[in-house]
Formats: structure tokens, C-alpha cells, sequence
């Protein structure tokens, strides 16, 4: 059963008592959200929240999903209290699209890119089927890149991932790096959970490029970097599809 609002403002209240003007923490927040929808932490999946700013007021914004819906929380970062919420239940979906629809796969697909759709243009959404699985094919651009994500359709899973720089390469076409160079350059863009980094040299076009492959819990990695160092792709695929 959910908790009422005042529920929560109590709640808001013993997370501030004995700190005047104390501020919310993201994670108590959260809480108070959980709270009022009157569920626990295990039973909430594709939580998110971030710190935003909306006229002049500093608050959370807080998303999840539940096996009822998806709920949406506004709350005030100063005060713990609810400013918006909303509820949407979750409805039977049609044969094609599977357990989510095509807007649920391009939230997920601009969440993972980190952007937002004012962010993105030529948003595109195809749903098809891949050896008897519903896959979900989300695309859009930026003002100089590309992304592309395959989701599958019936649980959100992210099946595959690329980002590609769009426009001409930049750059020496005679450069050319230290293959130590470029699993510095990998590194830095897979990050110190990659695994089992491989890299090696390629000539194309009468450039030098290097290709890098490593390996991120379940996905597989793939970098390309131009001879003058500069990343102009980078995709990921899970391993077992």
C-alpha cells in the first residue's frame, strides 16, 4: 500500500532534524521516494536520479520501474519534500513490441548514451526479431557523432552499442603512435575494469590506425584511434549474443 504525503513529510522531517537547513542527500532522497511509493530497494530496478535545477530550486529528479510501472519523483533538495510525482501503470504490451516499448528503449539508449532527447536529432526506433528475440534498434545523432543501440525487447538489456565521429578525420595522415600510446589512449576510454587489452596497427587510406579490443564484465570492446591519437569509435557487444 503507498504511504501518503504526510508520510513523507514526516519522513523529510526526521532526515533533517538536528541540522538547521540541512540539505537532502541524493541517497535520502531516493529513500523518500521509495517510501512513498511504498516499496523496497530490492523490488526497484532502473533506478536513476540526478541533481537538477528547475526555477531556481535545486531538487532530484528520481526514476524507477517496478513490476506495477514506472514512477517519477521531483524532490526538493533542501527539504525533502515531494514537489511532483507520477505514476504510470504498466500495461500489456502488443506482441511486437515485447516487455517494453519503443519510448521505454530510447529512454534507455539516451540514458546509457548520457544525453538527453533535446540533446539528440534523427531519433529513430525499429522493432525486428533476431533468431526468434525482439530486438529494439534506437539511432540518433548529435553535431558530430553517431550512436547506435540494440535493446532487447523484452527485458531492456542493452544487446549492442556504438558511438562513430561523423565528418572527415582530422590530424597528420603520417602520424603514427607507439602501440604504448594507444593502449594508453584505450585505457583511458574502456577505463581500469578493462580486461585482457589487445591492440594493434592497421594502415587504411594511407593513414595508420589502431584497433583495441578488451573486455567489460559481459561486453566485448572495440576502440578505433586515428594515428594522431584521436578516438573516433568506440561499440560494445554483449558476449553472449
Amino acid at each position: 500500500m503507498r504511504r501518503t504525503k504526510k508520510t513523507v513529510a514526516a519522513l523529510a522531517v526526521i532526515l533533517s532534524a538536528g541540522a538547521a537547513f540541512a540539505a537532502v542527500t541524493e541517497n535520502e532522497a531516493v529513500d523518500i521516494a521509495l517510501s512513498d511509493a511504498g516499496i523496497t530497494r530490492d523490488e526497484a530496478y532502473r533506478l536513476r536520479s540526478h541533481k537538477d535545477w528547475d526555477d531556481g530550486w535545486e531538487n532530484f529528479d528520481i526514476e524507477f520501474r517496478t513490476d506495477e510501472g514506472k514512477w517519477e519523483y521531483e524532490i526538493d533538495a533542501e527539504s525533502g519534500r515531494i514537489t511532483d510525482y507520477e505514476f504510470e501503470r504498466d500495461r500489456r504490451r502488443d506482441s511486437l513490441s515485447g516487455g517494453i516499448d519503443k519510448k521505454e528503449a530510447e529512454d534507455i539508449a539516451l540514458y546509457e548514451a548520457g544525453l538527453r532527447k533535446e540533446d539528440v536529432s534523427r531519433l529513430r526506433t525499429e522493432t525486428d526479431r533476431d533468431d526468434g528475440m525482439i530486438v529494439v534498434e534506437v539511432k540518433f545523432d548529435t553535431a558530430d557523432s553517431e550512436y547506435e543501440y540494440d535493446i532487447n525487447g523484452e527485458d531492456g538489456t542493452v544487446i549492442s552499442a556504438s558511438w562513430e565521429k561523423m565528418g572527415r578525420v582530422g590530424g597528420d595522415r603520417n602520424a603514427r603512435l607507439e602501440i604504448a600510446d594507444a593502449e594508453r589512449i584505450a585505457l583511458d576510454v574502456l577505463g581500469s575494469d578493462a580486461e585482457g587489452l589487445r591492440v594493434w596497427e592497421d594502415r587504411d587510406d594511407g593513414r595508420f590506425w589502431y584497433e583495441a579490443e578488451a573486455v567489460i564484465g559481459d561486453y566485448w570492446y572495440e576502440v578505433d584511434i586515428t594515428g594522431s591519437g584521436e578516438v573516433v569509435s568506440v561499440s560494445r557487444e554483449l558476449r553472449w549474443f
